[in-house]
């Protein structure tokens, strides 16, 4: 009963379209307008018929009155107030606004700009130079004069990329002249995966910054991975710090692999027993399905020369050398098919908020963003004044002003709230520009949250129905569903006053069903029966002869009709007797045939309790239509549009 008024709480999909001014009160229910905008939209999301109904239309707003009678006796009683509603509510709206915080366009522009980035090989070398993403500005400074200087340079053709990678690079690459090898997306953290698929083949970015530091980045070649592969492999590993002896002893011993392979061996067998790559050697050398840029790419180039079944030359990669063998060759899947990865990929790093960076874009624009200069050029100064002479005075005054930094809409936002945010994120401080861009997108968001009612009919919509149905479920549970449960003496009496209407067609045996091990057990439980109250039966047989280790005894009790029971039905009902439990063969019956209906409600529980339930909240209706008095607009609810 419960689920099913709150099914049809949700199904009525009950919400309150935003009123116009040209929107006319279709009802009032107590104090309480109902505009035909609200009505409408719910009849429309409801009404499945193709033709008009009158009879259905009134049974709807029937229902539909009934339902707003039971959401305004929930608010007056308070339950819309109570800590509970408030945080469940809260929940769901959380889940909610998820799409309407983030753009969609950019959404899609992020998948597919994912996708093709897997797809593709990009050749590059990068310069670093090292500056903490929290670093002061005179560090920052540094930095960036320092990068400025390389970049011009390397534009100027008059210096070698690797030359300067070599000579100024603070990255581990330096000594390959900041090479980076052949990669595809998702390599490398965003900022710096945007500077590689950004540059033209052959051309130089301009400086970038990321959390390691401002780079430059070269771009030697571009070339379309051929797709998704299986393979196994041989390794002997040899890494460019290596001897010149260790690198030769490898090599030697990846040609004398080779030469086994060549004259039969079998080779899951040789990778097993002399691969160095401990994490495929024991499946043989085998890998499972690979994306391209997985591996290093002369172990992808070795092979995607190969036909399948077909095993390499010995080739050398950063890691040593090896022998690769070709298993299986997949094409990539299609967009679509790869949009839970590809939505795995987006959610795992930076990327991931670039829809609401955009969205946060879209609406300053929209709600006229302003900054007052004056008010952050203070807090620039201020933060200055602390970091260089620890000087906190401005800033203390700053945590107290009123002063307008920026406006957003109908909205000021003061300077004391940009100081407490401040307070709580000491890591942006040296950077005042970089906290404002934070704070003003928590700001922007938290002002469109508090708009989509208003700005979104649907979201408002959405929010109404999970509101009301909340409410709806709380008062039915109070006034209905767990009074009828708990209210024994209520039951009893309804049983009596409408007996006649569970009376039955067939005899139900009443009572309790013993299952003996033996004779002699059986013939002790009938003697016991006799003595011990209903209520203490089942306890007292199961205590008296039953143990850990012994069973002698199965006890059960109900109300049994024809067929519900093979023991009753034949010892009562004296019908064919069914297969007897070998482990209790000996039944025992106590109890009473109730030829006409039961005796008491507890004896038919389930419907008395629904029959009770239909009782109340008719007269619970009844109840609320005296104390909130229904008015309806014949002539506004003639005009609703019924198709």
């Amino acid at each position: 009963m419960k689920r099913t008024a709150l099914l049809f709480c949700l199904t009525l999909g009950l919400t309150a379209a935003m009123a116009k001014d040209n929107d006319p009160i279709l009802m009032t229910i107590g104090e309480k307008a109902i505009t035909k905008s609200e009505f409408e939209y719910i009849w429309k999301k409801n009404n499945t018929n193709t033709t008009f109904d009158q009879q259905s239309f009134d049974e709807y707003v029937d229902l539909f009155v009934n339902f707003k009678l039971k959401v305004a006796e929930a608010e007056a009683q308070g339950l819309d107030t109570t800590t509970a509603f408030v945080n469940e509510l809260d929940g769901y709206r959380k889940q909610l606004i998820t799409p309407y915080l983030t753009d969609k366009e950019t959404e899609a522009r992020l998948a597919k700009k994912t996708y093709d980035r897997i797809r593709e090989y990009v050749e590059s070398s990068h310069i670093l130079i090292r500056v903490d993403p929290n670093a002061t500005p005179e560090d920052t400074l540094v930095a960036w004069n320092k990068i400025t200087d390389i970049y011009k340079q390397t534009i100027s053709g008059k210096a070698d990329f690797a030359d300067l990678a070599k000579q100024y690079s603070e990255d581990g690459t330096r000594e390959q002249g900041g090479y980076l090898g052949f990669v595809t997306g998702f390599r490398f953290i965003y900022a710096f995966e945007n500077a590689i698929y950004g540059t033209p083949v052959g051309e130089i970015s301009a400086p970038v910054r990321t959390d390691f530091g401002y780079h430059i980045v070269k771009v030697h070649s571009r070339r379309q991975a051929p797709g998704r592969y299986r393979s196994a492999h041989i390794m002997k590993m040899a890494s460019g710090k290596d001897s010149p002896e260790a690198q030769e002893t490898a090599k030697k011993a990846i040609f004398d692999l080779y030469e086994q392979l060549k004259g039969g061996a079998d080779f899951a067998k040789v990778a097993q027993e002399s691969s160095d790559d401990q994490g495929s050697s024991s499946r043989g050398g085998e890998y499972g399905v690979l994306f391209c840029g997985s591996l290093p790419i002369e172990y992808e180039d070795a092979v995607f020369k190969l036909q399948v079944g077909q095993y390499s030359e010995p080739f050398k990669s950063s890691f040593g050398w090896h022998i690769v063998k070709a298993l299986e060759f997949l094409p990539y899947p299609s967009q679509e098919e790869m949009m839970s990865d590809i939505n795995g990929i987006i959610s795992r790093d930076e990327r991931s908020q670039e829809p609401k960076y955009e969205l946060v874009a879209k609406l300053k624009q929209e709600y006229g963003y302003s900054i007052e200069q004056n008010t952050l050029q203070a807090f620039i100064q201020a933060y200055d004044q602390l970091r260089l002479h620890r000087d906190s005075t401005a800033v203390k005054r700053l945590a107290q002003s009123s002063a307008t930094l920026f406006t957003l809409g109908d909205k000021k936002v003061v300077a004391r709230a940009f100081s407490s945010f401040l307070a709580g994120k000491p890591q942006l401080a040296n950077n005042i520009n970089k906290a404002l861009d934070a704070f003003a997108q928590d700001q922007v968001l938290a002002y469109e949250d508090s708009r989509l009612e208003t700005k979104y009919p649907e979201f408002g919509h959405l929010m109404q129905e999970y509101r009301d149905g909340i409410l709806l479920f709380e008062v039915s549970n109070r006034e209905v569903w767990d009074k009828a449960s708990l209210d024994t003496k209520g039951l009893e009496a309804y049983f009596k006053a409408n007996k006649k209407a569970y009376d039955w067609t067939a005899p139900r045996f009443k009572g309790f069903v013993v299952h003996c091990a033996d004779k002699t057990t059986a013939d002790a439980v009938k003697k016991q029966l006799r003595k011990l109250p209903t209520d203490s039966i089942a306890v007292v047989l199961h205590r008296t002869y039953n143990t850990d280790t012994t069973q002698l005894v199965r006890v059960e009790r109900g109300l049994y009709a024809q067929g519900e029971n093979g023991t009753v039905d034949s010892l009562v009902f004296k019908k064919t007797s069914t297969k007897q439990d070998a482990r209790f063969p000996f039944p025992v019956l106590q109890g009473k045939l109730l030829k006409k209906g039961p005796e008491a409600y507890t004896d038919v529980r389930g419907l008395v309790v629904s029959d009770y339930q239909t009782y109340l909240e008719k007269q619970w209706l009844s109840t609320l239509r005296k104390k909130y008095p229904v008015s309806i607009d014949k002539a506004v609810a003639a005009t609703v549009n019924k198709n």
